[in-house]
């Protein structure tokens, strides 16, 4: 037999490398995961549900209960719901539906997977830089969503890793001057910033995600939404494959809806948690805190972030290192876990950063 070439991907997929994160520490605070575990009570639930179902049967094609279940928990008809595997199936559904081929214009520092799934997609990403306070640089945005290739914006908001929410008068001056789809990832809105989920009937050009791995805490579970005018969603149901989420994820999503009455009391104690943590920095001479409206807290530190990162791993907690992104050189980012947690995190901070007074 003839010998055959070496198979070789894409160019644009051969550059990249697979997503990695660190993942074993007695203190885990780099994945912006919630603190708090579903109870016991209600994980029974879910499997005294799953195990009535069929197994040998195929889920629901479209998550009908599940998106009735979510349009009444936003306050939108179902038609205007896509269920989806975690929010990154989301991204890469609309990256193939609306800018494969075309332009992805995103605000960095921002969520470090909407370049890679735009590649996959097969869009070009233009990066705009946030100005130094974390704000969005209107302008510039304006001028970048304006340019004929410009197919879809991305916008986090409250935004990853910065913590920060945009105000409204710069979204809206972004939604005004886009032609292509602007999306806006509303994965930490529990936490602060503004929903523009009823800005849809405004603009039929908006798209916004939403995600159950956060405020409510089901991360294991996958499972995330685009809430969109109908078509919109319907351009992406033909992208999404049949059977995305499991009767598992279904019944899991469907029960922690039924019990989201638990989510203010959670969200209440993250919150304070959070600004807890962030007065202690503080007072931390090296360290300084920046606001956040989100689970987790973005900080500078005088000394090198990668030393910093291993002598708090060695105290057995672990953070992410976010220095290598834009503006953030001496940033690193810390998950407000629980109480007990948050206590040991900031003791390795102290003694970690006491070592070169």
């Amino acid at each position: 037999m003839k010998p055959r070439p070496p198979l070789s991907p894409r160019p644009e997929i051969a550059s990249l490398q697979p997503y990695r994160v660190a993942e074993n520490a007695p203190v885990k605070l780099n994945q912006n995961e919630s603190a708090l575990d579903w109870p016991e009570a209600v994980k029974a639930e879910v499997l005294r549900r799953v195990a009535a179902r069929a197994w040998n049967r195929y889920p629901e094609v479209d998550s009908v209960r599940l998106r009735e279940a979510l349009a009444r928990f936003i306050g939108t008809g179902p038609e205007m719901i896509a269920v989806t595997n975690g929010s990154n199936e989301a991204i890469l559904a609309l990256v193939e539906a609306f800018a494969g081929g075309r332009g992805l214009v995103q605000p960095v520092p921002g969520y470090s997977m909407v370049q890679r799934l735009a590649r996959v997609g097969g869009a070009a990403v233009r990066t705009i830089p946030l100005r130094p306070d974390f704000t969005l640089d209107v302008e510039a945005m304006v001028r970048a969503v304006q340019a004929p290739d410009a197919a879809m914006v991305f916008l986090a908001s409250p935004n990853n890793p910065t913590g920060v929410a945009f105000d409204r008068p710069s979204i809206e001056a972004v939604l005004e001057a886009s032609s292509g789809l602007v999306v806006i990832d509303e994965a930490y809105a529990g936490f602060g910033g503004d929903s523009y989920i009823p800005d849809l009937a405004a603009f039929p050009h908006l798209a916004v995600l939403r995600t159950l791995s956060k405020a409510f805490a089901l991360a294991g579970v996958r499972v995330g939404w685009i809430v969109a005018n109908e078509p919109v969603v319907a351009a992406v149901r033909k992208v999404l494959p049949p059977y995305n989420l499991s009767l598992f994820a279904q019944e899991a999503a469907l029960v922690a809806l039924d019990h989201a009455d638990l989510l203010e009391e959670r969200i209440t104690l993250i919150v304070r948690e959070r600004n807890r943590m962030s007065a202690a920095m503080a007072q931390i001479p090296g360290i300084a805190a920046y606001p956040s409206q989100t689970n987790f807290i973005l900080f500078s530190t005088t000394i090198t972030p990668a030393v910093l990162y291993d002598r708090l791993l060695d105290r057995g907690v672990l953070v992410r290192d976010f220095s290598s992104a834009p503006l953030l050189s001496r940033c690193l980012r810390v998950t407000v876990g629980l109480p007990e947690e948050n206590d040991q995190f900031l003791q390795a901070l102290r003694v970690s950063m006491a070592e070169d007074a």
